[in-house]
């Protein structure tokens, strides 16, 4: 909310009664005047709850196989056999469990009266699987235009397979968001994103980013955050000479779980501080993530990239906190977080072949995250923006709140976007 210099001398110099009744009109709506009586913990509570059993909310990621083309080092869900089944990792999605899928998709829609229904294609790599793709998109768009549902396909993919007559294909649905990943700039990101036989992918995703922005398609690129995250302004000046400037940056934080556990832990006084962590030096530690994101943000902004909308008052950390959410692997079992996808002990059900979806014991526990009943929680301010931070963190590190893995951004992020949507009318310094 913008306000002029004259309504700000008011709000700061008068009592509220006396504050000019057009101005007070709008303070009341946009929830920065409340009444005496008004428990705004409650308010917060039930809007929570309204957004996180929301049946118009309802989102697929379905992952057509765990394959990949890449052989990244730090994917621990290839490499870590004490979190990951890893005897998925290069399983495919059979036609009978595709079937049982798409039954199951649409039963949902139907029962929840939806209009518009997100699928979002994951992996692994889902492109290994482009057949697939274009046939669970032609079933879904028929039954869609049968019963008036409109269906968007967004993508997590690393970028090297695309081609153009893929896309060609593509054209004629309604495509959402792509999401791509980057290390950095060649140098780095060739050492850690390479195919099996060693070769970098660094051309081939940078290739193919500008063919989803000839495409028009809303292009995020994520940039996973290495201990060399200070090469940032490498690639944006890189991306900027190529002509591949409209795209929006996100951070993505790379972690080992054996060790960011223990982290999490020694930050929060559940262990021992003595106690000594084997850190991965792929990542930087813990607690230096917030700093890496805000220094790729910054450099983004400076070499003019867009950043993402805050996340303010949207009360929860990610889909993954919203009860019609589901990721489903190549099996058909289901989870609430893709990053959890193949974690054993985080499944929340499973679909089977005929369509029936039976929802484990964990499905009820992971909803069982209401922050508002946390204590640390009610006395946060932040608590709207953060919705006690990321879930799946919270189950791992057995954490009741995790203030270090949350959506809230920070005050100089929201500065910088401020000033990217509203440049004549926001001045305020960012330094």
């Amino acid at each position: 909310m913008i306000i002029d210099e004259e309504a700000k001398e008011n709000i700061d110099n008068i009592h509220e009664k006396d504050v000019p009744s057009l101005i007070r009109d709008n303070l009341v709506t946009s929830g920065f005047i409340v009444t005496d009586d008004e428990n705004e913990l409650l308010l917060v509570r039930d809007r929570l709850n309204a957004k996180r059993f929301d049946p118009r909310l309802l989102s697929f990621f379905v992952t057509p196989t765990a394959d990949c083309n890449l052989s990244c080092p730090y994917c621990w869900q290839r490499s870590d056999n004490s979190f990951a089944d890893t005897s998925l990792q290069r399983a495919t999605m059979s036609e009978s469990t595709m079937n049982g899928v798409l039954q199951f998709i649409k039963h949902r829609a139907e029962v929840l009266c939806a209009l518009n229904l997100p699928i979002t294609f994951f992996g692994g790599e889902p492109l290994m699987k482009k057949e697939m793709v274009l046939h669970i998109l032609r079933n879904l768009s028929r039954w869609g235009d049968e019963h008036s549902v409109s269906i968007t396909a967004g993508f997590y993919t690393n970028c090297t397979l695309l081609d153009q007559s893929f896309m060609e294909e593509l054209q004629q649905y309604t495509l959402g968001t792509f999401r791509t990943s980057i290390d950095g700039p060649q140098k780095i990101h060739d050492i850690y994103r390479y195919y099996s036989n060693g070769k970098g992918t660094y051309e081939d995703t940078v290739t193919n980013i500008g063919l989803l922005l000839d495409s028009e398609v809303n292009l995020i690129l994520q940039y996973n955050i290495t201990s060399h995250y200070h090469h940032a302004p490498e690639l944006f000046d890189d991306l900027a000479e190529r002509g591949l400037k409209p795209i929006t940056v996100d951070c993505h934080r790379l972690y080992d779980p054996s060790s960011v556990v223990q982290e999490v832990k020694k930050v929060y006084g559940a262990s021992d501080e003595k106690h000594k962590i084997h850190r991965n030096p792929i990542f930087p530690p813990f607690t230096e993530v917030s700093k890496a994101k805000m220094f790729i943000y910054r450099t983004a902004y400076e070499k003019g990239f867009a950043l993402h909308s805050p996340k303010l008052g949207l009360l929860l950390p990610c889909n993954g906190s919203l009860y019609y959410h589901y990721v489903i692997d190549p099996l058909g079992f289901v989870y609430k977080c893709s990053t959890s996808m193949l974690l054993e002990n985080l499944r929340v059900g499973r679909i089977y072949e005929d369509g029936n979806f039976e929802k484990y014991p964990f499905f009820h526990e992971w909803m069982d995250t209401d922050p508002t009943y946390i204590k640390e929680c009610q006395a946060c301010s932040l608590l709207p923006s953060c919705g006690g931070g990321c879930t799946l963190g919270r189950k791992l590190a057995q954490r009741p709140y995790l203030c270090d893995v949350s959506p809230f951004c920070g005050e100089e992020y929201i500065k910088l976007y401020l000033k990217q949507e509203f440049p004549d009318e926001f001045t305020l310094s960012t330094g």
